[in-house]
């Protein structure tokens, strides 16, 4: 996270940004297909949960929002949610965020796509 802390002259931290990461379960909704649950389970078509990395906050320090850019620092989160799956193993990495045509975009750029609605918010998956 090198990029997301950078010491200024004065010996002062400063945090260009941020980003939060957490095993949690990742419910498979009903609606989803039995080989959409088999590519992310990698065993079995009939499960009803897994569990996934969570990519769970994303943000910038706006007072320097341009040191960085959302692009690099979604780049470091997923450095660091590969670390973990080389370690520990994993199949995606999912997130969850508000129905925004501009995020969605920002992540489907980035290789995550659409997986399910749950509550207010759409979970969206990248297979590791």
């Amino acid at each position: 996270m090198a990029i997301d802390i950078e010491k200024a002259l004065d010996g002062e931290v400063i945090i260009y940004g941020y980003f939060t990461l957490t095993i949690k379960t990742l419910e498979l909704g009903e609606n989803l297909s039995k080989s959409t649950i088999k590519r992310i389970d990698g065993f079995s078509k009939d499960v009803q949960a897994t569990e996934a990395i969570l990519l769970g906050q994303l943000g910038k320090n706006q007072m320097y929002h341009d040191q960085i850019d959302g692009q690099t620092l979604l780049g470091d989160a997923l450095d660091t949610v590969y670390s973990i799956h080389n370690l520990a193993g994993g199949r995606i990495v999912f997130l969850e965020c508000d129905e925004h045509p501009k995020l969605i975009e920002f992540y489907e750029k980035n290789g995550f796509e659409f997986l399910q609605t749950s509550g207010d918010y759409i979970q969206m998956i990248k297979y590791l």
